[in-house]
């Protein structure tokens, strides 16, 4: 496991190598996406960006109604609600 610091958030990365790839990717995809925003618009974005569908199954963990600041909690909290995803 390794921790990384983003600003004055601590995210630890997970084990799962499945888990830190895609958190990698959504790191990539979401780079450019605006903030705050809520679940329903980052899966939004990655279904527009035609991204694979295990991403929106990540995303689909988060709070529905929570306003995600940053990237960085958004990425903590899939890690925090991971669920097991087979890759497609």
């Amino acid at each position: 496991m390794t921790t990384v610091h983003a600003g004055e958030q601590t995210v630890h990365e997970p084990g799962d190598p499945a888990l830190a790839a895609d958190l990698a990717l959504l790191r990539e995809v979401l780079a450019d996406h605006p903030f705050p925003t809520r679940q329903d618009d980052l899966i939004a974005a990655c279904l527009v960006r035609h991204q694979p569908a295990r991403l929106c199954r990540r995303l689909a963990g988060l709070d529905r109604t929570h306003d995600y600041a940053s990237l960085d909690e958004v990425c903590a909290e899939v890690v925090a609600t991971a669920l097991p995803v087979t890759p497609v």
